[in-house]
């Protein structure tokens, strides 16, 4: 997959572009696999090449959120200094990921602050969709609220 196609690396310089392809590692994993699982260390950012993954908070539970589209991020936990990985990332679809060590990558950006400003601004962006469809999800099963919410 092109890094380029994931838009939480638009923008970048493109020399650390090309040290996180470098630093890259490409899987295949085939439907029924996990990525990883809610609890385990969240050592790794993945982007999705191609398939359909199910992120789910319990394995096998509540879905929170289906990624389908190429370039889409998971196991963001990583980079939002978590520990663990809050959600099990199961492939419905064979998948193919792009698999990059949060480490490696935190070194790389420091380096480079400018590309680690564009990083970290687009992958709020993404947090910050993912919460409001979390929200939209709520008042879909629950109803208008009743009180304002100021969050």
């Amino acid at each position: 997959m092109s890094l380029e196609r994931a838009y939480l690396l638009q923008g970048i310089g493109k020399p650390t572009l090309e040290r996180i392809a470098e630093m890259a590692t490409e899987e295949s994993h085939p439907a029924g696999a996990f990525l990883f699982h809610a609890g385990d260390p969240a050592d790794h950012l993945y982007i999705l090449g191609a398939g359909r993954i199910r992120l789910c908070v319990e394995e096998r539970g509540t879905v929170a959120y289906v990624v389908s589209e190429p370039g889409e991020v998971i196991g963001w936990s990583s980079m939002a200094e978590q520990e663990q990985y809050t959600s099990s990332a199961e492939c419905i679809l064979p998948v193919t990921v792009t698999k990059i060590a949060k480490n490696a990558l935190l070194q790389l950006l420091e380096k480079d602050p400018a590309s680690g400003l564009i990083f970290f601004r687009h992958l709020s962006r993404i947090v910050g969709q993912r919460l409001v469809n979390c929200y939209k999800a709520t008042l879909s099963v629950h109803g208008k609220p009743n009180s304002r919410s100021y969050g």
